[in-house]
């Protein structure tokens, strides 16, 4: 699965988009909103972080959905937790359910 992480943190997006890849999601992260948008036609899902909130947050994902892509907001991370274990028990379970309805 092709995902993609728009945060508006670097240092979170970067950390986290390591942590999708290592769960062995093809992963890419990007903190602007033309780089997310430029991007949605090549992904499977969006994973929103929790600062993506507000007309940003319904104007990228009006834009997945119209791609077909699915999308899921990710809770926040202190930036003292595993990325990891924040991937494994909050993300992974959001984008499967995601799918799961998108598909059923």
């Amino acid at each position: 699965m092709k995902v993609l992480l728009f945060g508006r943190n670097p240092a979170t997006v970067s950390r986290v988009t390591a942590a999708l890849s290592a769960a062995g999601l093809a992963a890419d992260g990007v903190v602007s909103e033309e780089a997310a948008l430029s991007r949605l036609g090549l992904v499977d899902a969006l994973v929103l972080g929790a600062g993506v909130v507000g007309e940003l947050r319904e104007r990228v994902t009006a834009a997945a959905v119209r791609h077909g892509v699915v999308w899921v907001q990710g809770p926040h991370i202190l930036p003292s937790r595993d990325a990891r274990e924040y991937v494994r028990t909050e993300i992974l379970p959001r984008l499967a359910a995601a799918g799961s309805h998108r598909n059923g």
